[in-house]
């Protein structure tokens, strides 16, 4: 992995075979961002996990093979159950569009990402009744 920050914002490199949840948010910790945006991401991703939400669950389901990743965002919330929270966009090799919640996703080659730095916002995480996931809390 490789990085580096312009001021609020996070450029991330992944690279071949590096996990992106485990590499983005270790990335964001040694930049002290807390609170943050994943305003774009692109490259490939292998051994991804997408899921889609019923509003009751999700529906997931494990991809192997290398898609290219045309789109990445989600919300930073560091020091909570849930400290990255993404979704994206890909393209197989026959131009088929797939996206969702990205649980799990392996850097296939190399992968980009961009992120902005909240300082006058704080998020956070709160069990919601309802549907029982941890959902956006915003301070």
């Amino acid at each position: 992995m490789l990085y580096s920050s312009d001021g609020d914002v996070l450029i991330v490199k992944l690279e071949d075979g590096e996990d992106v949840h485990t590499n983005l948010i270790d990335a964001c910790r040694r930049h002290g961002i807390r609170f943050g945006w994943v305003y774009g991401g692109i490259g490939i991703l292998r051994e991804f996990t997408l899921g889609y939400f019923t509003g009751k669950n999700y529906i997931k389901k494990y991809f192997e093979e290398p898609y290219e990743l045309l789109s990445l965002s989600g919300s930073v919330t560091l020091d909570t159950e849930v400290p990255i929270h993404l979704h994206c966009s890909l393209s197989s090799r026959e131009f088929n569009v797939l996206g969702g919640h990205l649980f799990k996703g392996t850097t296939n080659v190399l992968s980009e990402v961009f992120i902005k730095r909240f300082n006058d916002i704080e998020l956070g995480r709160k069990l919601s009744p309802v549907t029982g996931y941890y959902e956006l809390d915003i301070k």
